[in-house]
């Protein structure tokens, strides 16, 4: 499953608990930063350890 980002190719690695809107599967780094917002909520899925730990500098 991709990120609900829009332009985003990266595969989807936690979803975003947010009480204004629906919930979103997002990749990690869009994860990071939306996940600084008050009252978002960021919780990894199953088996996307790899994807959080991904290394953007390759």
């Amino acid at each position: 499953m991709e990120c609900a980002e829009a332009d985003c190719e990266r595969p989807a690695a936690v979803e975003l608990h947010i009480p204004w809107a629906a919930n979103r599967l997002v990749c990690a780094p869009h994860g990071r930063v939306l996940g600084q917002r008050e009252g978002v909520v960021v919780e990894a899925l199953p088996d996307s350890g790899k994807y959080l730990l991904e290394d953007e500098r390759d």
